[in-house]
């Protein structure tokens, strides 16, 4: 079998066998020698990890997108800036891609192959608010989706999901990037619902505040642990790409 079937079977049966309903995930591979990396300091304007510092003879960088369900899209659409079934899938979401994450470096130890991963959340620094291994930037750079004027991930599932990423040092095919942007606003300038809809005002078509952002989250969260507010994922973006 393929190292990049065994992979994705880790994925798919632990998506199936998890009791909350998700889509199909979405698996890409990047090279970890890929020159995109060497650009992201600059891209996101803080220090980041390079695949090989994370793992000094890392080749291949690991992505799974797993895309929410459109019942979860469907309540995120109403008027409601805090909806409790979004919290339950953030939540229990990033537990399931860190048991993924856990689950496929076992199979890989067994294979003789090392990896690495960081924690889905919860890996930025509190002051910035930037983490230093960008788990979006890889998705990007696996060919898995492009960035969204939500400066959030569209896959071709849209944008409401969660990303996890392993980095191994085996070489597995890198993914076809897409050749356009998924984004509505970056095709025709026609869409910005995300930022029309933003209830903070961190979101415009010049810049994202991420601390206004993060202001509004720590006044509107349900519990200090849960994600409240997933309007910047509830657009037209939310479940497809286009």
């Amino acid at each position: 079998m393929k190292l990049s079937h065994t992979i994705e079977k880790i994925v798919r049966t632990e998506v199936t066998n998890n009791f909350l309903e998700y889509r199909e995930p979405i698996i890409g591979y990047a090279a970890a020698d890929d020159p995109l990396y060497a650009t992201l300091d600059d891209k996101i304007g803080a220090r980041q990890f390079h695949p090989k510092e994370m793992l000094p003879d890392a080749k291949t960088v690991i992505v799974y997108f797993i895309p929410f369900p459109l019942s979860l899209i469907h309540a995120i659409r109403q008027k409601q800036h805090i909806v409790p079934m979004w919290s339950q899938y953030y939540d229990t979401t990033n537990e399931l891609l860190e048991k993924i994450g856990k689950n496929i470096l076992i199979k890989m130890s067994a294979l003789n192959i090392k990896g690495a991963m960081d924690p889905p959340t919860e890996n930025f620094d509190s002051i910035s608010l930037t983490g230093h291994w960008a788990h979006k930037a890889s998705a990007v750079i696996a060919g898995i989706g492009t960035f969204g004027l939500n400066h959030l991930l569209i896959t071709r599932l849209g944008t409401a999901g969660r990303l996890g990423s392993v980095i191994i040092n085996a070489a597995i095919p890198p993914s076809t990037r897409p050749s356009s942007s998924y984004c509505l606003y970056y095709k025709s300038g026609k869409c910005r619902v995300c930022a029309e809809k933003c209830p903070s005002g961190a979101l415009t078509e010049e810049f994202f505040d991420r601390f206004r952002c993060n202001a509004y989250l720590d006044g509107k969260n349900i519990r200090d642990d849960q994600q409240g507010c997933p309007v910047c994922s509830s657009g037209p973006c939310a479940d497809k790409g286009f």
